[in-house]
């Protein structure tokens, strides 16, 4: 009966089935290019997973480096202060060592002299 009302419109069993076969093979396009879609799609995902890690761990090799860099320069800081009191002392070492040579040499121009 509903071969025969598409036959009183002019449309052959034929015809319908060309065109479901047509309508299978897009569906089956449609299904393959969905399955690649998805699958590049885990791709991608484990792509910025990793990314996400390398960063993060970057992130932390960053954070490790600056407070290394804080330490020195704080040692940096210590090490100048260090410098300059030894340099401060050894200053004062050198003048008290240049009036003791004053002094030895204003009692030997006495005693050389008489």
């Amino acid at each position: 009966m509903l071969g025969s009302a598409w036959s009183e419109q002019g449309v052959s069993v034929n015809t319908i089935l060309e065109r479901l076969e047509v309508l299978e093979a897009k569906v089956k396009d449609t299904l393959a290019e969905l399955s690649r879609a998805r699958t590049e799609r885990a791709a991608l995902q484990a792509t910025v997973q990793s990314l996400q890690v390398d960063l993060a761990s970057r992130a932390e090799d960053l954070a490790a480096l600056r407070a290394e860099r804080e330490r020195e320069g704080a040692e940096l800081a210590r090490l100048r202060a260090e410098r300059e009191e030894v340099r401060g002392r050894v200053e004062a070492l050198l003048g008290e060592i240049d009036r003791l040579e004053a002094a030895v040499q204003g009692m030997a121009a006495p005693g050389a002299a008489g």
